[in-house]
């Protein structure tokens, strides 16, 4: 009887990443919309298309004077203590961990290794892997390929099929890279509702989106009850999680007090990642990512959530936003 180790390089050797490569929901895209006027049908020319919408996306930048807009956020910091706790070695308990909250069966990146594959092999792969994150600190780095990924075209609910802007890129990355992002996401999660304020729950442990929900039924009812003239606006950042400025990231997180150290792992992330995008089951060239954070990454929507903060300093402390104030219980 074979062991469970024997069964998965069995399966391995012979199917290698080929029943996890694609996922089932990925888009198939027939047609898209290039202008008000005009379709395309052709899948090669879909494919140049969508190729050459993502470059676009990835590699825009657009750096302004950002000490200037942060100068007067009085954003939250880190005691001294927790910032040197964030920079503390990563140890072996992090790393079990780390892959203990790892789902099975997942996509693997453009090297086609599993978690599944990490997992069986922890004792022969952990001191290596734990040797490879902590040289992160004394100026080591990830190899180029293993920032590669592989970004797969998943439809957005309700949202018209022949638009570009209508398909999250979800980026499948390397799993090595992706234990990485999880630890420091753990790490960093529980210092988020120190950080953020209140009124942002997404992401935030302890907070979830019906917090907003009720927030927003109590501010109606509190307006028709008192009268009070109430405008209501929802707003939407197009491709929000792929246009964030790395300098204004990493500035942000250091005016939160993060220190060196963390930052040094989040910049190990980002130094030199590429990716090719599956369109109808081809792949395109390679293209350097140069702004954004990876949908698919466990630490990405932290980032996120951390570089949104300034925004909403600046419209809580703007004095003609008045709002609208209830009775503290």
């Amino acid at each position: 009887m074979k062991t469970s180790r024997a069964v998965y390089w069995h399966r391995f050797l012979n199917l290698g990443d080929r029943e996890h490569t694609y996922p089932e929901f990925a888009a198939k895209l027939q047609k898209l919309q290039q202008s008000q006027s005009s379709w395309l049908r052709s899948s090669v020319l879909i494919f140049i298309l969508y190729t050459r919408f993502n470059v676009h996306i990835f590699t825009n930048l657009a750096v302004s004077d950002i000490d200037a807009y942060l100068a007067d956020k009085p954003l939250k910091t880190l005691t001294s203590e927790s910032a040197t706790a964030l920079g503390t070695l990563i140890g072996p308990e992090e790393l079990t961990a780390a892959f203990k909250h790892s789902k099975p069966h997942k996509c693997p990146g453009p090297d086609g290794l599993l978690v599944e594959y990490f997992k069986l092999l922890q004792p022969e792969l952990n001191t290596h892997l734990l040797a490879v994150y902590n040289s992160m600190l004394s100026g080591g780095e990830f190899h180029t390929s293993s920032l590669a990924a592989t970004i797969s075209l998943i439809p957005k609910p309700g949202k018209d099929p022949l638009l570009p802007s209508s398909y999250c890129p979800i980026s499948l990355l390397n799993t090595d890279v992706k234990i990485l992002a999880r630890i420091l996401a753990t790490c960093l999660q529980r210092h988020l509702p120190s950080l953020i304020d209140s009124d942002q729950v997404g992401f935030i442990p302890g907070r979830e989106a019906k917090d907003a929900t009720t927030r927003v039924l109590n501010a109606i009812l509190l307006a028709q009850r008192n009268e009070t003239p109430f405008i209501l606006l929802s707003t939407d950042a197009e491709k929000a999680f792929d246009r964030v400025l790395w300098p204004y990231l990493m500035r942000v997180l250091q005016r939160f007090g993060l220190g060196q150290d963390f930052l040094t792992w989040i910049s190990s992330l980002y130094s030199s990642p590429t990716a090719r995008v599956r369109v109808n089951g081809a792949l395109t060239p390679s293209f350097p990512i140069l702004n954004g954070t990876r949908q698919g990454c466990p630490l990405s929507p932290l980032l996120f959530a951390l570089s949104l903060e300034p925004l909403l300093v600046s419209i809580r402390s703007n004095s003609a936003i008045t709002g609208l104030e209830g009775k503290q219980y």
